[in-house]
């Protein structure tokens, strides 16, 4: 995935949970705080951008959010003060939730994205050794066909079945090439019983040096 698609993903689900903090807020602005089975819903329903954020961004995504709803909250919860009620604990309580939710999704989340990256980058170093054992003895052997078919003529049995040998190590090195261009590991159906690894999903984007990126084409 390109940098452009990630940043225009990222702006939209950031949108995403503005928008929905803001629509969870107007509804404790817009009734009256005698609805008190309507405010309750409404506050409940803080959890969901605070966890969406703990997936989406992380810890630091969800506690920038968590934070965001706590502002808004506890001005709400100060306006609407009885004196330590019950209903003030509750709205307390919650916030104290908000945080609490939003540190221990994100934290998990970003525990996870730290292993996967760790697989990845083992992935990429193992694809890389690969690439570079093969490749040596790959240029030797490719080197050796070109010396072998001067010997022959281009009409000759001898010759095509060189150059045949010649064009499967070739695809050999384009392989090569795809597998040391794995930036993510994007898996295929193989025989319904196994799943292979799908280079032209998994390896990095490369833009022509000769072509602007921001070009319409």
């Amino acid at each position: 995935m390109s940098t452009l698609a990630k940043n225009s993903g990222s702006r939209k689900k950031m949108f995403t949970i503005i928008a929905m903090i803001a629509v969870i807020s107007s509804l404790h602005l817009l009734f009256p705080h005698d609805f008190s089975r309507t405010h309750v819903v409404a506050r409940e329903l803080y959890f969901l951008p605070v966890i969406l954020s703990a997936f989406w961004f992380g810890l630091r995504g969800a506690l920038l959010t968590s934070l965001s709803i706590t502002a808004f909250y506890f001005t709400y919860s100060v306006f609407h003060w009885q004196g330590f009620s019950p209903d003030d604990l509750d709205r307390l309580l919650e916030i104290f939730f908000f945080n609490a939710v939003a540190v221990i999704t994100g934290f998990l989340q970003d525990s996870q994205r730290a292993h996967a990256r760790e697989k990845l980058e083992s992935v990429k170093a193992l694809a890389a050794t690969v690439g570079h054992e093969i490749n040596s003895p790959l240029f030797v052997a490719m080197g050796n066909v070109e010396l072998l078919q001067d010997d022959f003529d281009e009409d000759s049995e001898a010759y095509s079945e060189l150059e045949g040998i010649y064009v499967s190590l070739k695809e050999i090195k384009v392989l090569v090439k795809k597998i040391s261009l794995i930036e993510e590991v994007v898996t295929r159906d193989y025989d319904g019983t196994t799943r292979i690894v799908d280079f032209t999903k998994s390896k990095k984007e490369t833009t022509p040096f000769t072509e602007h990126p921001f070009t319409d084409q």
